[in-house]
């Protein structure tokens, strides 16, 4: 009868690591551990291998490969069908993704909060829902993007979205639940989003702008510019 009770109702130990594993998954999808993303869970520390980069001055992604960083955040877009988005947000204002399908990770992409601009409630509802679609703004066939850097540089990129035919589609909605290492409670952010690429020149590399009219939730509105590269599973230290 005891073994029986044990079986039904778990060991002490049972409990801890179930509640143990529970913690680490925070976050992820339902029936995802960190084990399915190289080990990265929040509240964990990531080290991310991109030194090739270096070698191709014409990137305006810039990362430095030494350091670990804390992963202070998770975000997940549930995008149906068995398809997800994790977000782990760093502590360097930089954030790395998962693109999911059936419990698998595809790939990754790597980003950083390239240039952000706050925008009045009104701003961005004229952005998300004006008549007049602009060349260049968020949705358009392609934008383009000035260094924050001294240089002046300038680099088109071309929408990755849509129809390619198309001067504007429509970006894409997208709801997310963040969970921060500060609360267990998660917040919902939502993303009027639009991916652009472009090649690096000299490499077979693309370099990625996510443009993206985020509603934090809490009375923030913004418009992100967020470079980013491709990043492979053997890039990524996390402990």
């Amino acid at each position: 009868m005891f073994k029986t009770l044990k079986s039904l109702f778990g060991t002490s130990d049972d409990a801890a690591q179930a509640e143990s594993t529970a913690t680490f998954s925070a976050g992820l999808p339902q029936g995802m551990t960190p084990e399915d993303f190289e080990g990265l869970r929040l509240d964990g520390r990531v080290k991310i291998a991109l030194a090739e980069l270096s070698a191709f001055p014409d990137t305006l992604f810039g990362w430095s490969s030494e350091p670990y960083h804390h992963v202070a955040a998770v975000g997940h877009v549930d995008l149906g069908q068995g398809a997800h988005l994790v977000r782990f947000y760093l502590d360097n204002d930089t954030w790395l993704q998962a693109n999911v399908e059936n419990q698998q990770v595809v790939e990754y992409k790597l980003f950083d909060f390239y240039r952000v601009t706050h925008l009045s409630d009104v701003e961005f509802d004229a952005l998300i829902n004006a008549d007049d679609k602009k060349a260049g703004e968020l949705g358009a066939q392609s934008i383009t993007v000035e260094a924050t850097d001294t240089s002046g540089r300038e680099c088109q990129y071309q929408r990755v979205w849509g129809d390619e035919a198309s001067l504007w589609s429509p970006p894409v909605l997208l709801e997310e639940q963040v969970m921060t290492t500060e609360s267990v409670m998660t917040r919902s952010v939502t993303h009027h989003a639009m991916l652009y690429e472009r090649q690096i020149e000299g490499s077979e590399r693309m370099e990625y702008v996510l443009l993206n009219a985020e509603n934090d939730g809490e009375g923030g509105f913004m418009l992100v510019q967020n470079l980013g590269v491709d990043v492979t599973s053997v890039d990524i230290d996390a402990i």
